[in-house]
């Protein structure tokens, strides 16, 4: 009987922690695809830039790379001026500036969203000299009050 209650007090303890989990892992940061973490850990990652940081940088000169899907696009739009990646990981080089050393921004939709860390990372590995990543994404700029822009552009 003591053994039959120990299992019963058990099963309710896992099946009630089986819920935390998923609501923390809604909190939590996005999980990385293993290419990513894989980069990361052999060099330094890549750095995180606050959109009013982000904002200013725009205005220095710096590059927004848009690493969402053309449905995010449509939905929400682009920062004005961002470079439209046709994949955040399969994307033509070329599609970048000739010089290395420009700054770059990347972003995707949301902080769940890890399509710029795929995308800078690619551009890390090919030689980018100045990248960071804006975590909140269009959606974090669009709730800032920033400008975006329509997609597609006509």
């Amino acid at each position: 009987m003591r053994t039959l209650l120990l299992s019963l007090a058990f099963s309710i303890l896992l099946v009630g922690c089986k819920d935390e989990p998923r609501a923390a892992a809604t909190e939590a940061a996005p999980v990385e695809r293993a290419d990513v973490v894989a980069a990361k850990s052999k060099d330094a990652p890549i750095p995180e830039i606050t959109i009013e940081d982000a904002d200013k940088a725009f205005q220095s000169g710096a590059i927004a790379v848009d690493a969402n899907s053309d449905r995010t696009r449509e939905k929400n739009g682009t920062v004005p001026g961002a470079i439209i990646l046709s994949s955040s990981s399969k994307y033509d080089l070329a599609q970048l500036p000739e010089d290395k050393s420009k700054d770059l921004i990347f972003y995707c939709s949301n902080t769940n969203c890890s399509a710029s860390d795929a995308a800078a990372e690619r551009a890390s590995a090919n030689g980018h000299k100045s990248i960071h990543v804006m975590r909140e994404g269009i959606k974090g700029w669009k709730q800032a009050g920033k400008s975006t822009a329509t997609y597609p552009q006509s």
